[in-house]
């Protein structure tokens, strides 16, 4: 459609005034694969113009047996084929894991050298946008190589307007500093840690984006998760203990509304988990549903 073109071209505009190494990287894809450089904006680009959908979690602990521990689900249909873990090394800043499609530069999680662990949930777009701004999975990657803390990383999304539809971003960092973030155009809400835990799903909960929301009939999986994160971990007397084993336990959970893992539960399919052990720069990937699957360790 005409609008996209006009979308993608403000969009392009803002990675060239604002973050032109990413600009510099989609360029660099279109030469190695031989593209069209409009094929290669494309495929960097269209998610951040793509319907919204109640998938993904992200849940952590600011402290545990291991320190602190972010674990995320990926809730994505056929396209988890294209799914891969980069190890990236940029000519300027740190290294990380993240994970994305091949022949793109978004991404939906990671972590970088310095133990800075961020999970990405798609949200809710803000009308009336004129696309200048950061495309909202590609976010991910300016945050992975130049911030070493959560308040870095808040210094940095608190500058950046995005374009297109809304994220909520989950960050924690090796010294237990954590925030979840929900942001979309020209707003930003910060929901800070709850007895050393955080969560979030796809619809928002703070005042600067609450308005935006969809038909209450399209969140309903959305909003059962964060209610049995938030039973479970925040308002249970007592508390559970808050371990390695507890987060990896809540990423298989597999019964009720409120499961995490799902198998085309209310459309959702949790096709691959992550837990992040931020002193140990580490990854613990599960290749499948989490409910079925073990956790294999990658280190940076």
């Amino acid at each position: 459609a005409p609008e996209w073109y006009e979308y993608a071209d403000a969009m392009w505009a803002f990675l060239s005034d604002n973050f032109p190494e990413l600009a510099e990287e989609i360029e660099g894809i279109a030469e190695g694969a031989d593209l069209e450089l409009g094929v290669a904006q494309h495929l960097s680009f269209f998610n951040a113009l793509a319907p919204i959908c109640s998938a993904c979690t992200n849940l952590g602990f600011t402290a545990s047996d291991r320190g602190p521990l972010l674990g995320k689900t990926s809730d994505i249909g056929d396209a988890r084929e294209i799914y891969l873990l980069q190890h990236v090394e940029p000519d300027s800043g740190y290294r990380a894991f993240r994970v994305s499609w091949a022949g793109n530069i978004w991404a939906e999680t990671g972590i970088n050298e310095r133990g800075l662990a961020v999970g990405a949930s798609s949200s809710p777009v803000i009308p009336g946008q004129d696309g200048y701004g950061m495309p909202q999975h590609i976010m991910m990657n300016p945050v992975l190589a130049q911030c070493a803390t959560v308040e870095d990383a808040l210094s940095l999304m608190t500058e950046t307007n995005f374009a297109g539809k809304g994220q909520i971003f989950a960050l924690v960092d090796e010294a237990g500093n954590a925030a979840v973030v929900e942001k979309a155009g020209d707003r930003q809400g910060i929901i800070e840690p709850e007895r050393n835990v955080f969560c979030n799903s796809n619809h928002y909960v703070t005042d600067a984006l609450k308005e935006f929301q969809r038909d209450p009939s399209q969140t309903v999986s959305s909003r059962e998760r964060l209610r049995w994160m938030r039973e479970t971990f925040i308002e249970a007397d007592p508390q559970p203990e808050l371990s390695f084993k507890a987060l990896m336990g809540a990423l298989r959970h597999e019964e009720g509304d409120g499961r995490l893992c799902r198998k085309g539960h209310l459309g959702g399919h949790s096709h691959y988990g992550y837990l992040y052990v931020c002193r140990d720069r580490a990854l613990h990937l599960s290749d499948g549903y989490p409910c079925e699957n073990e956790f294999i360790e990658h280190r940076i």
